[in-house]
């Protein structure tokens, strides 16, 4: 079998203000929000076959420089439904925390999921599991939700992205980014 090829997907060109009425419309017109993590994008690849090497690609289709952590690898194993070929999911990873956000699956058991929407594709991530390694990114579905994601101090969260959740494939502009800045919350 072969490797798995990276998959282009969606990077936000468009950006918003940190402003609760903003959030309140775009959520209004059917959109979720996501909190924004600052780290690696990664677009990991792992083949039903165990023997095959997981592959994490930048957002930019070259495979990073540090591969993923052999817990990592055994947690995404653990909780991903991988019974055929090759499955893609899309994730910020910080490399010296060891964790993975999960934000979006692109490739299931060998069928790439452009034709669906990213509530569809969402729906596909495993989202009922324990691990030090892996979460999956919430959906927002409140401006008040948004409202703490951009005042919560953490470093590793960098602002908001909002997400069409119809349009079908993985479009750039399928997705909205609001950073947080300390001007901004001023």
């Amino acid at each position: 079998m072969r490797a798995s090829a990276f998959i282009k997907t969606a990077h936000p060109k468009k950006e918003i203000k940190v402003d609760i009425s903003a959030f309140r419309r775009i959520l209004e017109e059917g959109w979720w929000g996501q909190c924004k993590i600052h780290g690696h994008r990664a677009q990991i690849h792992l083949s039903a076959n165990p023997a095959e090497k997981c592959l994490a690609f930048n957002r930019h289709g070259q495979l990073h420089a540090k591969e993923l952590d052999t817990e990592i690898i055994t947690e995404l194993r653990r909780i991903l439904d991988l019974q055929k070929g090759w499955s893609a999911i899309e994730a910020e990873w910080l490399k010296p925390e060891k964790k993975l956000f999960l934000f979006d699956y692109i490739k299931a058991n060998d069928v790439i999921l452009a034709t669906l929407g990213y509530e569809e594709r969402y729906q596909l991530l495993p989202r009922a599991y324990l691990s030090p390694h892996i979460a999956t990114l919430a959906v927002l579905r409140t401006a008040e939700d948004c409202m703490a994601v951009i005042r919560d101090p953490a470093a590793h969260i960098e602002g908001l992205l909002f997400k069409s959740r119809f349009s079908q494939g993985f479009s750039n502009h399928s997705m909205i980014r609001c950073r947080k800045s300390a001007t901004r919350l001023q």
